[in-house]
């Protein structure tokens, strides 16, 4: 069926020429179309062609695609498709439209819809979410990738195998509008033919990772019509259901016997979805978005907010290793105080052998007891010190201020050390005046013991600590250069 009832226009924009078709009439309510990579257009022909009675509609050929113009620049990113669709709309004086996009024109409509908000008044994803199969998306790049030149009806056979979903008759109407004569008798692909070499040095797409698609869709300000095809093997069922899920106002349709490329696999069903969305919306039956988009910025995580987080982190992890080290110390503490107290007890409750004991050196239960609590102070005391500076250094990084987070650790370093060794000699001195003669040998292996397992601790944090703040100060660094 060759399709009719369009014109071909072509419009300027940025210095270059963008081709679209034009069905319908201008003064109804238009629908603006993005087709997928390496296409054109005219894979809108069949929908446009059912929907023209009721709506204009404008199916752009996008930069290096259909007839439009090549960029010389090799820039082929998503901010340039979006630059490209704003001066397209201001070219044509579109001041509001329903706008459809398919696969890579999907996600260029996306991001065009969250920077201009009051443009858009629905929009409508064909078959792409925030991430897609990666064996549907080798297939896309294999078929496309293929022979450069060929005989028409050779490029039919090959479209025909890669979708035999459609019939030869379609596909060779399709086929006329993506290839173009060589002049040598053969024909060649319309789209630019440096998106068949890997290493073309071309701009292409988004640096966006997943989860920041995620975000960016979780923003869409409009209401959001999700079409996927029943056999896609790019759109997962399962990706759709919550994109749909996690959208602000948002409806799935699933369009039995098509893949990825529903508006030609099914027509009929994907205009249905299409028209029902728009009527619901219009008299009020399709719920608008539950609040305004937050800005863009707020949407997406950078890698630099991600290095910053992590440097924060590290910190976090820092003033925690000191306050295990500050547990470690004083339980060593306090194990060897009860330790020495129980072994000064033992004889004392004997009544011989305390006869034995020098009056002058005695040991007295009030001194035990008092050294006991002495030691038990300091313990509570460098645990008070870890849980103050651990929380110092969470204040710091809940503000976000580096500079803070890192003196806020150094110090509870500083602190954990100076009361380590203060304790340490309070505690010796304390224990060495009520030991008796015959226990010194026994507290001191003791106080050894005990000494090498908290030095161990406060060693182990000191050692991490220039490296946490070197990392710290490094991420710093780049933070400040990001911002020049």
């Amino acid at each position: 069926m060759v399709t009719t009832g369009y014109v071909e226009r072509d419009a300027v924009v940025g210095g270059l020429k963008l081709h679209y078709q034009e069905w319908g009439n201008p003064a109804a309510p238009t629908i603006l179309m993005l087709h997928g990579f390496g296409v054109s257009g005219h894979m809108f022909d069949e929908f446009a062609e059912r929907m023209q009675d009721r709506y204009h509609l404008i199916a752009l050929d996008q930069r290096g695609h259909g007839d439009s113009d090549w960029s010389q620049e090799g820039d082929y990113s998503r901010d340039a498709f979006v630059a490209d669709l704003d001066g397209f709309g201001e070219a044509l004086g579109l001041e509001q439209f329903f706008l459809v996009g398919h696969s890579m024109g999907g996600l260029n409509s996306v991001a065009y819809t969250v920077q201009h908000p009051g443009r858009v008044r629905a929009l409508v994803l064909v078959d792409v979410g925030p991430e897609s199969a990666k064996e549907g998306v080798d297939n896309i790049v294999r078929f496309t990738r293929g022979p450069d030149e060929l005989d028409f009806e050779e490029f039919v056979e090959m479209a025909h195998r890669f979708n035999p979903r459609r019939s030869i008759e379609n596909i060779r109407e399709r086929m006329r509008h993506r290839l173009k004569p060589t002049g040598e008798g053969k024909w060649t692909w319309k789209f630019d033919r440096r998106f068949r070499q890997p290493d073309s040095g071309l701009t292409i797409g988004s640096p966006l990772s997943n989860d920041e698609m995620w975000q960016i869709y979780r923003g869409v300000p409009v209401p959001v019509l999700l079409v996927r095809g029943a056999e896609s093997d790019v759109l997962s069922q399962e990706v759709a259901e919550r994109a749909a899920r996690e959208m602000r106002s948002a409806r799935l349709v699933v369009v039995p016997g098509a893949g990825h490329s529903v508006p030609g696999d099914n027509p009929d069903g994907f205009t249905a979805a299409v028209v029902e969305f728009i009527d619901d919306l219009l008299v009020g039956r399709m719920p608008p978005p539950v609040q305004e988009a937050p800005p863009l910025d707020v949407l997406v995580e950078t890698r630099l907010s991600r290095r910053r987080r992590s440097s924060f982190m590290l910190l976090v992890v820092a003033g925690l290793g000191a306050a295990l080290a500050a547990g470690g110390i004083a339980y060593a503490i306090n194990r060897r105080s009860r330790g020495r107290a129980g072994e000064a007890t033992r004889p004392v409750a004997e009544e011989g052998r305390a006869r034995r004991l020098p009056r002058s050196g005695g040991v007295q239960r009030a001194d035990i007891e008092q050294a006991r609590r002495r030691a038990l102070d300091l313990s509570r005391e460098l645990a008070g010190a870890g849980r103050r500076g651990v929380a110092q250094a969470r204040g710091a990084v809940r503000e976000v201020e580096l500079e803070r987070a890192r003196e806020a650790a150094l110090d509870v370093l500083h602190a954990l050390g100076e009361r380590a060794r203060a304790a340490e000699g309070t505690a010796a001195g304390t224990l060495q005046r009520v030991d008796r003669q015959k226990l010194r040998r026994r507290s001191r292996r003791a106080a050894r013991r005990g000494t090498s397992v908290s030095w161990a601790g406060l060693q182990l944090a000191l050692a991490l600590a220039p490296r946490l703040v070197s990392l710290a100060s490094s991420a710093r660094t780049g933070s400040r250069r990001s911002r020049r």
